[in-house]
């Protein structure tokens, strides 16, 4: 007699042989198609335009020529549906579908029906769902879209394409995904062309809403029409006039006016989803006597000073709560950007339709979002927290690279693997992401955004590994392991960096350095062939450069700013041989970008004017100041009543090196809290008893500071200064020129002493003297000393 189990047992037997197995469906054999490309009667473009793209991979990838065919036609073999058609909708088969203000309805499948394939998705809107399916198929045959253009594709090779059964319904992470070329580096129409396939190719989608740019504030009352009758509307400036880039937030007529225009645009357009505004870039304000009196005087931590927030979300509030009770499902966008960064304290609760751009310019860049060690990323955290908290819609505008603009790799996988997942389950809806065509500084970020964009899950071990495999064939764990050494590097680091400034490189120890090269010369020798050694040799050119600019950067150390100039000229040499494999790698700057001051051509010349003082084009060289000098802090500012500028340098001094700022040598506290306020600086040097005392000028390299004084002999010294900014600060890149002729003694034992002054932490929290100082007999008085063009937001 069977027992239950034997009868159990028996039942399962019997069904796995009486059951169908699946078997696998051969799409091509052998190099000839085994299978036809099906559309719909009347196929949509996108469906038409998806088939021709799998048509042109599948021959790519093995040589078959797969017709395509209405799915009227007679078929023989398999059948490869690309977009919804009548022969999917008597199958039941349910494909993503629909639209609402929402935007939320994106997706495709990817499924088998006997023998038959379907690669169908939403394509409503704005949406690309059968066109994603269509490459998501090809990326699981094997082919990869790294970078833009033929440099970053990877297409395999087989004469047989074989699929296994799949049910697969997939929708993304997130509604937006967009990352866009700024203009810091040269975008050509070609560029812009090879992003948008880049683009559909790894399912990145700029849907097309309205999005709260810079100045779109006048859109609520373009100056045109209300300004010569309405001027109480606008920003009332310093200066006591109108301004026409801003308006007044609590004239009664600002808001009416706003309200009826959103309403107006709403009411024309009702397929409208968005009306979005945003203050001009900077630091807007309106000086009316209302407007003022609604400060409540947060300052600090780069958010603006004074911050914006509770006068601008009082007034995007009140349009949006008004706009809410006759279109509900229509959002208003703001932007909580510069001086509008944080959340508002006394506004109250904010209108369901009120969604915002967050895009917090002033903090850290290199480290993760709540990373213990760093105060910015963990401000960051808790700002977003209370944004997503509030509002039913944010998204996150950003800046990868977030560095500077000399062309330096910006390792940020660490970054994302942590910081995308956080978004999604903050609720985040997605990115806007200010990108340059510079592909070798951003190395993988770019395709790993994509990755995780689409689905916050993705291993991003796994997919490094994959485009180490793929992209380097043989070469594949030394590029892997070098791609974590530099990203475990920028991690680890203890400095802090945000969009448009400086990292001090020398984070990037020789001994890491000392690795890098070694794991390079290892993957020269793996690659194994053409186009593997191509890729390699690309790498090693963005390595070389990077290598180059830390050279450059000792040597400014070192005093050697000739050979600096020199490197640099290494280093633009390499970007023309990075450009001549193809555009956007490795680029050079645009004319106008030259003049900003973290670009590698104003350090070249920069450089080039202290060579000049020193080798005899302006002057010559007396001394090159020691790098360490004495340091003292004054946190009570007492420094210049106690007159410390000539007190002996005792056990209360400590050394410290000038040619790096205070914070990156240890002056800060675990979570990145730098020293601010007051701090001395000292140094006794020598001057050659036959040094004519005549023209002797000291040029201080650089310093970070909110106020700068000198003394030299016991007397302060006049230089120029921008007093434009503020009483006594000077550029915080712009070296230092003093003519100390007049209190110098030559072959005696002389005395500089530096007062330098920083505020509280910002978005560039650092202090000190950062480059070499020098003696030196000038030809004429020095030229340049004066500070060259501004960085964005600085």
């Amino acid at each position: 007699m069977l027992t239950p189990s034997h009868r159990f047992s028996f039942l399962l037997i019997f069904f796995a042989l009486v059951s169908p197995t699946f078997a696998e469906i051969t799409l091509v054999n052998n190099g000839e198609p085994n299978a036809t490309i099906v559309l719909a009667e009347q196929p949509s473009e996108q469906a038409k335009k998806s088939a021709e793209i799998l048509q042109s991979y599948l021959h790519k990838i093995s040589g078959a020529s797969l017709a395509i065919q209405p799915e009227s036609a007679k078929i023989y073999g398999s059948r490869i549906y690309v977009g919804a058609c009548k022969a999917v909708e008597k199958m039941e088969i349910e494909i993503p579908s629909g639209f609402t203000k929402q935007m939320n309805e994106e997706g495709f499948i990817s499924k088998t029906a006997g023998k038959d394939l379907i690669l169908a998705g939403n394509e409503e809107w704005e949406y690309s769902g059968t066109m994603y399916a269509v490459y998501d198929f090809l990326e699981e045959l094997g082919c990869r879209w790294f970078f833009p253009g033929e440099y970053g594709e990877v297409i395999p090779q087989k004469k047989t394409i074989t699929i296994e059964e799949r049910d697969r319904t997939e929708r993304p992470s997130f509604r937006f995904r967009n990352l866009w070329y700024s203009g810091w580096f040269p975008v050509s129409a070609t560029d812009s062309a090879r992003l948008g396939e880049w683009y559909d190719r790894n399912k990145m989608a700029a849907l097309k809403i309205s999005l709260p740019g810079d100045g779109s504030v006048t859109q609520l009352a373009p100056p045109d029409k209300y300004f010569e009758d309405h001027p109480e509307i606008y920003a009332l400036g310093k200066d006591g006039k109108r301004h026409k880039e801003m308006l007044c937030m609590t004239h009664p007529n600002s808001y009416k006016i706003a309200i009826e225009t959103v309403k107006e645009a709403f009411r024309k357009d009702p397929d409208r989803i968005s009306f979005a505004f945003a203050p001009p870039d900077g630091f807007p304000m309106c000086y009316c006597d209302t407007c003022q009196s609604y400060f409540p005087g947060f300052e600090g931590k780069g958010y603006g000073d004074p911050s914006l927030s509770d006068l601008w979300f009082q007034f995007a509030n009140k349009i949006a709560t008004e706009v809410y009770k006759e279109f509900p499902d229509r959002w208003i966008f703001t932007n909580g950007y510069a001086n509008r960064v944080r959340p508002p304290e006394g506004v109250g609760k904010l209108s369901p339709n009120l969604g915002i751009q967050s895009a917090i310019i002033a903090a850290c860049s290199i480290h993760k979002i709540g990373d213990p060690k760093c105060w910015q990323r963990l401000l960051y955290k808790q700002i977003l927290d209370r944004w997503t908290k509030e509002l039913n819609c944010v998204f996150i505008y950003d800046y990868d690279p977030g560095n500077s603009l000399v062309n330096l790799p910006f390792p940020a996988l660490h970054n994302l693997r942590h910081d995308i997942p956080y978004f999604k389950d903050r609720g985040v809806w997605g990115f806007w992401t200010e990108g340059t065509n510079t592909w070798m500084v951003t190395h993988l970020n770019y395709y790993i955004r994509s990755k995780l964009e689409w689905d916050a899950t993705e291993d991003v071990d796994a997919l490094v590994r994959d485009y180490c495999e793929k992209f380097y064939e043989k070469a594949a764990d030394p590029v892997e392991e070098y791609i974590w050494t530099l990203e475990d590097t920028i991690d680890s680091a203890t400095v802090h960096e945000t969009w448009g400034r400086l990292m001090p490189w020398r984070v990037i120890l020789p001994s890491v350095i000392d690795k890098l090269d070694t794991l390079m010369e290892s993957a020269e020798k793996a690659a194994n062939n053409e186009k593997v050694k191509e890729r390699v040799h690309v790498l090693r050119l963005t390595h070389d450069h990077m290598k180059l600019y830390l050279d450059m950067e000792e040597s400014v150390a070192e005093g050697e700013f000739g050979k600096a100039v020199e490197d640099g000229e290494k280093m633009l040499a390499i970007r023309d041989q990075a450009e001549a494999i193809q555009t956007g790698l490795l680029p050079h700057s645009p004319d106008w970008v030259k003049s900003f001051r973290t670009s590698l051509e104003w350090h070249m010349t920069k450089y080039q004017g202290l060579a000049d003082r020193i080798d005899g084009a302006s002057g010559e060289l007396v001394s090159m100041l020691p790098r360490e000098w004495s340091f003292k802090e004054d946190p009570e500012d007492v420094g210049t009543l106690y007159q410390w500028y000539n007190d002996p340098i005792d056990d209360s001094w400590r050394p410290l090196d000038t040619t790096l700022y205070w914070e990156a040598q240890g002056l800060q506290d675990e979570k990145g809290w730098g020293y601010w306020g007051k701090a001395w600086y000292a140094l006794d040097f020598e001057v050659p008893a036959d040094q004519p005392a005549e023209n002797l000028w000291l040029t201080i390299g650089a310093v970070y500071n909110d106020g700068v004084w000198v003394w030299v002999n016991g007397e302060r010294m006049n230089f120029k200064m921008d007093r434009h900014w503020r009483l006594g600060y000077h550029d915080v890149r712009t070296p230092i020129d003093i003519d100390i002729s007049k209190v110098v003694h030559p072959g005696e034992t002389n005395r500089v002493a530096v007062l330098v002054s920083t505020g509280m932490p910002g978005r560039n929290p650092r202090g000190g003297i950062h480059r070499r100082s020098f003696l030196w007999e000038a030809k004429a008085e020095p030229t340049g000393g004066s500070p060259d063009r501004a960085d964005p937001a600085e």
